[in-house]
Formats: structure tokens, C-alpha cells, sequence
């Protein structure tokens, strides 16, 4: 599922950690997901699946914050904002173009996003 045309993400980690990572990119709210399809989709074709993982804000990768902006600015985001807040470096994405998807009424998009997810994993298991 694309994303919608005005899609803003929220990526974080600890100030100390800045070079080094983990990164967290953060739970947009999305029925059933930690962070929507494909947002997971663009943070596996940059980092391996072993990289990442669930955390109770969102998803975590083991990269550093520079690689995940990386992914994210050639999938089409911008930084629009950074900053620190407590120990924690916080940087607002938004993407603003292209993919733009016309939301479901009935709300089913997170059953069907779910098919979709399966048959992801099935095929990253048969290679």
C-alpha cells in the first residue's frame, strides 16, 4: 500500500548514541501496526530484517540515525525538523509527494495490509 501523499515520520535515538544507533522510528498510529507497511517495506531494503525489530514506540533498527534518514530521504522524505528533547535526538520526516493513497472508508486497509505482510515474510522465508 502506498503511502498517503502527506506522510510525516517521527525518528529518534539517545544523543550518545547518535553515531552509532539504535534508531527508533516511531508508531504513527496506524490499527494493527507498529508503523505503517511501508514504512517497514523502505527500512528493510536499507537494513537486513535482522536489523529490526518491535520496541513499545515503534520499530527499532540497530543502524545508526544517519543510515535511516539516508533510507528515508531517497524514498522521498524531507527532515523538516531536528531536535533534542531530554536525551533523546528527534528528527520529523514528511513526505509530500508521489504514492499518494486514497484511504479505505470502511477502515479494512490494516486485514488486508496483513495479507500483504504474510506473503512478504513467506517469500523472504522461501529464498
Amino acid at each position: 500500500m502506498p503511502l498517503a501523499i502527506n506522510t510525516t515520520l517521527t525518528i529518534s535515538c539517545e544523543a550518545s548514541e547518535e553515531q552509532s544507533g539504535p534508531t527508533i522510528v516511531h508508531s504513527t498510529g496506524v490499527g494493527d501496526y507498529r508503523v505503517q507497511p511501508e514504512v517497514i517495506r523502505i527500512l528493510q531494503e536499507s537494513c537486513t530484517n535482522e536489523k529490526l525489530c518491535d520496541h513499545e514506540k515503534g520499530v527499532q533498527c540497530v543502524d545508526p540515525p544517519a543510515h535511516i534518514l539516508d533510507a528515508f530521504q531517497n524514498a522521498g522524505f524531507e527532515v523538516t525538523a531536528a531536535t533534542t528533547s531530554g536525551s533523546r535526538k528527534l528528527w520529523i520526516l514528511t513526505k509530500t509527494s508521489e504514492g499518494g493513497a486514497n484511504p479505505t472508508p470502511s477502515g479494512n486497509d490494516a486485514a488486508d495490509q496483513g495479507d500483504e505482510e504474510d506473503e512478504e515474510e513467506e517469500e523472504e522465508e522461501e529464498e
